[in-house]
């Protein structure tokens, strides 16, 4: 309910935040942590529809316990220094970009043709690892190829994109190519995770088949 008075709301620097961990999880100190779509944490690993949320502060193992049943401190708000992988390295174009979690120490170039979460920001690639920003990637784009079929009058047809990162209700925005099909509105969303739906419109009293095209889904993260 809407305050009534002054409240001394309680706050936290945000560096250090605890997070109740998945049932059977072991999460040591020093990896890299993520949670699950449940919201969970776990020790990063291959899988889509992982948050990435900083590194262990401590030690902490629930392998014989159930969601929650123990909290683990994690450190984020910091560039911290992960392993290269040396099957999908992390290179120096990918400064300024998001990489993508192989296991709880490592990180990769690619999201393997959409089998791995992203992790944070690439800071620098040096001979030892990957510095990776301590917060997700604010900022999550895909370039697809999109060929619609013919839309009828006022009709619309759907394409979907893999986008890692996207969750259902999260911010979307849409690029379009230099010259659109005219009489055809676009729209995106996310409607599911991991996953982009781009609709295209046919506002005329006829049928386009809309010009096929690159266009850029952009996920952005809080």
């Amino acid at each position: 309910m809407p305050l009534t008075q002054d409240r001394m709301t309680a706050a936290r620097q945000g560096h250090v935040m605890p997070y109740a961990v998945a049932a059977g999880a072991n999460i040591f100190l020093g990896a890299l942590v993520v949670v699950t779509a449940t919201g969970f944490a776990q020790p990063g690993s291959t899988a889509t529809g992982l948050t990435y949320i900083g590194r262990a502060d401590q030690h902490v193992d629930n392998t014989g316990g159930a969601d929650g049943d123990e909290t683990v401190l994690v450190r984020r708000k910091q560039a911290f220094l992960f392993a290269n992988s040396t099957a999908d390295p992390v290179g120096q174009p990918s400064v300024g970009k998001p990489c993508y979690i192989l296991d709880d120490e490592t990180v990769a170039g690619t999201d393997a043709t959409g089998t791995r979460s992203p992790a944070g920001t690439v800071l620098a690639v040096e001979s030892n690892g990957v510095w990776v920003d301590g917060g997700a990637a604010k900022d999550l784009s895909v370039v697809a190829n999109l060929d619609f079929p013919s839309i009828a009058a006022s009709g619309s047809g759907d394409l979907t994109i893999a986008v890692q990162g996207a969750s259902v209700g999260g911010a979307v925005s849409l690029g379009l190519p230099s010259a659109p099909s005219a009489g055809i509105i676009y729209q995106a969303w996310a409607s599911a995770i991991d996953i982009v739906s781009v609709r295209a419109t046919n506002i005329t009293a006829g049928a386009i088949d809309p010009v096929v095209a690159d266009f850029r889904v952009t996920i952005h993260k809080a």
